[in-house]
């Protein structure tokens, strides 16, 4: 159900800020004892305000723009919270002491008397200063300042296919590969160090699972590989159900992201492997650590291969490739395996 002063986004611009009702808010979730010297205090006040929106509204808080005041011009806190559904609703916070002491305890002292522009989200907390040219886009072009900062959730159809645009001419699950080479190469890196593999079994309900989740079925080449293990102890190969949660995991930011945030223009690499953080087509399968990712990738470039190995994670802005198949990646690994198992 919608809320009565709640607009529908697509309604905002050219709406000036007296267009707005900003309804009062108090906030009473905020804990009384206040450790000035936890890092933690900015999460705090920011989860405090999105579930005190939450618990008003009765739906979900997307985003948060916290309007801080300037002593002048603007002496009240104002929110602007981005609601499921795709609405938007303004809010003046009451300043109770507690709230009071909370925005004193987060704020640097030096910005203490600057106006603030905060932005809140569960998964993020950022703030700039409102200089002249952000105010008069605030107080004088309120609608088009707000329909300027849609979260990505009101857009998440066109950022989808966007996205889905972007791969399709990449995307090549038939990756060729020679089972009886990858097989031979396996067994003999197992021998080597005398590891101990996991019996392989019977993983259809993952596939089934990843190719509901993926929208194309789980790739030939790693399910052969499979065939021959389920993970290996005390190695960073992972078994399939690690497979499908690491992959899982790669996939939610795919999705948070954009196609502009997902796609390095700074960055460089070999030219085989397309300059983006992540894609749902590199399915990782052995485990750096810290984040960090081997994969195999489904949707090279025009000079890169498909089922090529490559590396990607949270401490690389983009992917690169280390071995053109599985086969030769078993391969190094035989011949310098301390590059890849250093944990």
């Amino acid at each position: 159900m919608m809320n009565p002063n709640a607009v529908y986004y697509t309604k905002l611009r050219h709406k000036k800020w007296s267009d707005f009702n900003f309804e009062p808010v108090q906030v009473t979730l905020l804990p009384e004892d206040i450790d000035y010297l936890s890092y933690e205090n900015s999460f705090i006040f920011r989860d405090t305000l999105l579930k005190t929106l939450e618990e008003y509204t009765q739906h979900k808080v997307f985003k948060l723009l916290f309007i801080t005041p300037d002593l002048n011009f603007n002496t009240n806190f104002y929110g602007v919270a981005y609601l499921e559904h795709k609405e938007v609703l303004t809010v003046s916070f009451q300043q109770t002491e507690i709230f009071n002491s909370w925005y004193d305890c987060i704020i640097d002292e030096e910005d203490e008397n600057k106006p603030q522009l905060f932005m809140f989200s569960k998964q993020s907390y950022s703030y700039r200063p409102i200089d002249e040219k952000l105010q008069e886009q605030i107080f004088n072009h309120t609608g088009d300042f707000i329909s300027n900062a849609i979260p990505n959730e009101f857009i998440a159809e066109e950022l989808a296919k966007e996205k889905a645009d972007f791969l399709a001419p990449f995307i090549h699950l038939d990756a060729s590969y020679n089972l009886e080479s990858i097989q031979q190469n396996f067994e003999k890196l197992v021998a080597k160090n005398s590891w101990n593999v996991i019996t392989p079994k019977d993983h259809q309900q993952i596939y089934d699972e990843f190719e509901a989740e993926a929208g194309f079925a789980f790739p030939p080449l790693l399910k052969d590989f499979l065939s021959l293990h389920n993970g290996v102890e005390n190695t960073p190969f992972l078994n399939a159900e690690s497979i499908l949660k690491e992959w899982k995991d790669w996939q939610s930011v795919y999705k948070d992201w954009t196609q502009d945030e997902l796609w390095d223009t700074y960055s460089e690499n070999e030219g085989k492997t397309l300059l983006m953080y992540t894609t749902p087509y590199w399915i990782p399968f052995f485990d750096l650590y810290n984040g960090n990712f081997i994969a195999l990738d489904f949707a090279p470039t025009e000079k890169g291969t498909p089922g090529q190995v490559i590396r990607f994670g949270a401490d690389q802005e983009i992917g690169y490739q280390i071995a053109e198949s599985l086969e030769a990646f078993l391969d190094d690994l035989y011949l310098d395996e301390e590059e890849f198992l250093m944990a």
